[in-house]
């Protein structure tokens, strides 16, 4: 009986991990209508890149924060 169990529990344990590994395609991320078009920074490979990288992920940030702010001003005067 412990056999019986054993084999059970390694069928079950086999047939999830075959699920995980062989999932088909990744699923598909669509981007929200709200959100424009604005260049994402890349990510630096190298360390002497990194400052630059910070000043290019505050820009994107301020851009969206700016552009955010002009969505919700025109949400709230009903435009």
């Amino acid at each position: 009986m412990r056999m019986v169990a054993l084999l059970l529990a390694l069928l079950v344990a086999g047939l999830l991990v075959a699920r995980q590994l062989g999932g088909g395609s990744p699923a598909q991320v669509q981007k929200p209508e709200g959100i424009s078009d604005v260049a994402v920074p890349a990510v630096p490979t190298r360390p002497q890149d990194v400052p630059g990288f910070e000043r290019q992920v505050e820009g994107y940030v301020n851009e969206l924060a700016t552009e955010r702010a002009k969505q919700l001003e025109q949400a709230e005067s009903g435009k």
